[in-house]
């Protein structure tokens, strides 16, 4: 893929097509805004890096963790491997416009992907941005990224911060990075939540058992074999749709777009598992990921440390998601 020339038809087409914006008012499916008030942040809130790709079921994961009490968001990171690239960063001026939040610092990638990775389509990433629920936003001065690669941010950030949590939300590829580059950095990490990759569920594409692994595999299996803790949220367990409780002003918009609608919140499901663990069932093991043939595909090996949740309780999941956005 040209990223270069990629980026400038992904600007074109959103700068030419702002219809589906948050404050739109049609009263069928989008939800106008602002959000209320932030809830008030716990002392014990837990802080996080959100490393994601910003396709529109991340938009809501980033809203639920910025707004949750238990959750304080100190980072922001883009791979340049996942749906959109630091081009999406438009979208989030408009996101915290109306969560009437302030932004964390963000970063883009510093990595490619591997000979192994698979690009997602471009229609895709052209709709996830054209259709996101969000405005675009022509001046991101707000969210200007940081000289910082992610992994260099991430680094930064779990020096200053005890206990960081890493919430993936698209291809691992700048987290398996700051693993190779900067593992004292790495050990610092209390633990990485991913949705990534599938158990049983049918492949999404020939080649492609899920599209977030398939994206950049071998990073996904170098974290899974890494020292810290992983949760992995595979497609497997995610109901299609939009949840009961992804509703209201702002968040009620994203992924609702007819002309491209998410099918299914598996980015916001993550998030949820991530602050309340009890809403999933996993198996703990050790984990092969396939990295050519069927990309992402998960085979369990033996006893170890890394939770693939297989069930979901979709009601624990909405009280989790009325707490933020209620």
């Amino acid at each position: 893929m040209r990223k270069p020339v990629l980026a400038a038809i992904l600007l074109s087409w959103a700068l030419s097509s702002c219809a589906a914006a948050a404050g739109d008012d049609d009263g069928e499916i989008f939800f106008p805004g602002p959000m209320t008030a932030q809830p008030a942040k716990s002392p014990e809130a837990v802080p996080v890096v959100i490393d994601t790709d910003l396709a529109p079921d991340d938009l809501a994961a980033i809203a639920l963790l910025v707004r949750h009490p238990d959750v304080d968001v100190v980072g922001i990171t883009v791979p340049t491997t996942g749906e959109l690239t630091c081009v999406g960063l438009q979208l989030l001026p408009d996101l915290f416009r109306g969560m009437r939040a302030s932004p964390p610092p963000v970063a883009c990638g510093g990595s490619a992907r591997g000979p192994e990775g698979l690009p997602f389509p471009q229609a895709w990433s052209m709709g996830a941005m054209q259709h996101s629920g969000l405005v675009v936003d022509a001046d991101p001065t707000p969210l200007t990224p940081s000289r910082l690669s992610s992994s260099e941010l991430i680094a930064r950030l779990a020096r200053r911060h005890e206990g960081l949590h890493v919430v993936a939300l698209g291809p691992l590829t700048d987290v398996a990075r700051l693993l190779r580059r900067n593992p004292g950095a790495y050990r610092r990490l209390a633990g990485i939540t991913s949705m990534a990759g599938s158990v049983d569920a049918p492949s999404h594409a020939p080649g492609v058992a899920e599209w977030n692994a398939a994206a950049d595999p071998v990073p996904f299996a170098q974290v899974l074999a890494g020292p810290v803790p992983v949760t992995v949220v595979p497609d497997d367990p995610v109901e299609r749709g939009a949840p009961a409780g992804l509703r209201g002003p702002v968040v009620g918009s994203l992924g609702r777009d007819p002309a491209f609608e998410t099918p299914a919140y598996w980015d916001l499901a993550t998030a949820g598992v991530f602050i309340s663990p009890d809403a999933a069932t996993v198996i703990p093991g050790t984990w092969e990921v396939d990295v050519t043939e069927d990309r992402g595909r998960l085979r369990r090996t033996g006893d170890g440390p890394v939770h693939v949740v297989t069930a979901l309780d979709p009601a624990a999941l909405d009280r989790v998601y009325a707490t933020a956005f209620g």
